[in-house]
């Protein structure tokens, strides 16, 4: 009878919040736990990539470095988002720059594998690497040299469960725009 009565006060003081601060409880609840997945995921492909690195030394060719920038922005954008707890025009914006990020993720990724099955006659000659393009060409000419190909991303890569690292890259993009459209279908109800 008692915990009949603590439920009644309880469910009486969220229907109070709601009219009184016009929230939704139970929608402010749901946001905030998809943002801490989506940073917790985007931190693990970062550890994941720098014990590839620094501890297998597996250096990351130019693609793969404009792959981990991106994770980047999108740790950036959860931890805001996780953060702020925004609520409806706020859940909308994350999710759509989350949606645009992990989609240039996508495409990126798929140029490395595309690059990756190519026949050796037809892969691109190597270039000079990511910090001297991006030190001595303009932001914009070094990007187009970077996604034009070089050796280094045709090179042999690493398999893991017979998917390349940049397939796996693109799994993870994938998950995480995956749960882009989950905040922004959270943001309908």
């Amino acid at each position: 009878m008692a915990s009949k009565k603590v439920m009644i006060g309880l469910k009486s003081c969220f229907c109070y919040a709601e009219k009184k601060y016009s929230i939704k409880t139970s929608m402010r609840l749901t946001i905030r736990p998809i943002y801490a997945y989506l940073l917790t995921f985007c931190l693990f492909m970062l550890a994941v990539s720098f014990i590839l690195q620094f501890h297998f030394q597996l250096e990351p060719c130019p693609l793969c470095v404009i792959d981990r920038i991106i994770v980047l922005i999108l740790t950036f954008f959860f931890a805001i988002g996780f953060w702020h707890n925004p609520a409806k025009l706020g859940q909308k914006i994350y999710s759509v720059g989350g949606f645009i990020f992990c989609a240039i993720g996508i495409a990126v990724c798929a140029r490395h594998v595309w690059l990756l099955h190519l026949p050796p006659d037809q892969v691109p000659a190597c270039s000079p690497g990511f910090d001297y393009l991006i030190d001595t060409l303009p932001l914009h000419e070094a990007l187009i040299v970077i996604f034009k190909g070089t050796g280094e991303c045709a090179g042999k890569s690493h398999f893991s469960f017979g998917l390349s690292l940049p397939m796996w890259t693109m799994i993870g993009f994938i998950i995480l725009a995956v749960g882009n459209v989950l905040v922004w279908w959270g943001n309908k109800k």
